[in-house]
């Protein structure tokens, strides 16, 4: 009953704010409502981002939040323009969050509740229940007004005044379920946009040397699955490298190594890999005539000569490789993952197109012609031959590219 009263009440306001039927709507990106009971739910899984959203006006038909009831430095002095949303845990990590105005100046503060029962709302308006994170500071200019959960911060909840304009990140589990309300404490609001990532802060540690055993300085660079760089650093003199950053799950990501007198090499990994990537050795060969070299990464979609989104960073160092070595000629050998059966011409051509796919990215950007060609082997070099066993990952390792070195 409690329901029903409230959609009505939100409908009759929505409503009210239409003006005159002879007048257009105003823009309504997206349904959120001002009331816990109302909040709109989101399945967080890995990475997630809502919708442009404009909340209604106002606190709802039933005020959650105020000084009498919630008796904390953390909570909101009373709700000006709050949105209620219901976030349903669907991956376990540390879940982190960007909340984006869409207009610099307005200022939105934030609780997040958990979600001990079904009747959290109603326990919510009568008892002093304390926010897990909260974020009541004063807008940042320099951030234009952005605020959240990270990795950074070590506050759990920030009081308002001048502040960190973030709080720590929070440690969530499948299956469980938290309330988050906004507010925005200025009128005529633009809405806003939020991230939301489940991840885990990881620490990368590795070594790189060449096939002599000899320490290799050289440029590493972390990309994520669309094929971004989120950080880039360089080895030691011994060959070492070491850095932290957070690896959202159930995301790819990639490692890539860049020296220019070595085959460039990349190295794919999600959340599962960890444990491998803290402790990483990488084989990163000198350029030699007449070898054939990996380059890690640069995989296509089924049955088609277009590359991965992750890629892309491998072949942007192909190409920084090519224009630093003058000299180097190169013959690029496309591979596809077979079919289920006998050699098939078909595979033939594809693995053809896939060369050739990326001779013509590296043309467009300036490498001349006769320093590349290209060849098609089929389904003949599968690095994981078809078994009933066989993983996606190993089917989209088949689907490949190599290069090798005609002159240097």
């Amino acid at each position: 009953m409690i329901r029903t009263l409230l959609l009505i009440s939100c409908a009759i306001r929505l409503c009210a704010q239409s003006g005159p039927k002879t007048q257009p709507l105003p823009q309504r990106y997206d349904t959120v409502f001002c009331d816990c009971q109302l909040a709109r739910t989101i399945t967080i899984n890995g990475k997630t981002t809502s919708s442009k959203t404009i909340a209604p006006p106002g606190a709802g038909l039933v005020d959650e939040i105020s000084p009498s009831k919630q008796k904390t430095r953390f909570a909101f002095e009373k709700e000006h323009h709050s949105a209620w949303y219901k976030l349903v845990i669907a991956a376990s990590g540390k879940l982190c969050l960007d909340i984006e105005p869409l207009k610099a100046d307005d200022d939105y503060d934030f609780m997040i509740f958990k979600a001990g029962s079904k009747n959290f709302c109603d326990s919510l308006r009568t008892y002093n229940i304390q926010p897990v994170r909260a974020c009541i500071s004063r807008a940042r200019e320099d951030l234009k007004g952005k605020t959240g959960l990270n990795h950074q911060s070590k506050e759990t909840l920030v009081k308002e005044g001048p502040g960190s304009a973030y709080a720590k990140a929070l440690e969530v589990k499948t299956g469980e379920v938290y309330l988050l309300v906004l507010d925005n404490v200025y009128d005529h609001g633009e809405g806003h946009v939020m991230h939301f990532g489940i991840s885990e802060l990881v620490s990368f540690k590795g070594l790189l040397k060449n096939e002599e055993n000899r320490p290799v300085m050289a440029e590493v660079s972390l990309s994520n699955q669309n094929g971004d760089v989120l950080l880039k650093t360089e080895t030691r003199r011994d060959g070492s490298y070491a850095f932290t950053h957070p690896i959202i799950t159930n995301q790819s990501y990639s490692l890539n190594f860049y020296n220019d007198s070595s085959c460039t090499y990349t190295r794919s990994f999600t959340i599962k890999d960890t444990a491998e990537i803290q402790s990483l050795k990488t084989l990163l060969p000198s350029l030699k005539k007449g070898n054939k070299y990996s380059v890690g990464t640069i995989h296509f979609y089924p049955n088609e000569s277009r590359t991965l989104p992750l890629a892309r960073t491998a072949m942007r160092n192909l190409y920084k490789l090519m224009k630093k070595n003058p000299q180097l000629k190169i013959r690029i050998i496309g591979h596809c993952n077979g079919i289920n059966g006998p050699k098939h011409a078909s595979t033939d051509a594809l693995s053809k197109e896939r060369a050739e796919a990326l001779k013509n990215y590296l043309v467009t950007l300036g490498i001349e012609k006769d320093r590349l060609e290209t060849e098609g082997k089929g389904d003949s070099e599968m690095l994981f031959p078809y078994t009933p066993m066989r993983t996606e990952s190993q089917e989209v390792q088949n689907r490949r590219v190599e290069i090798m070195v005609l002159d240097h």
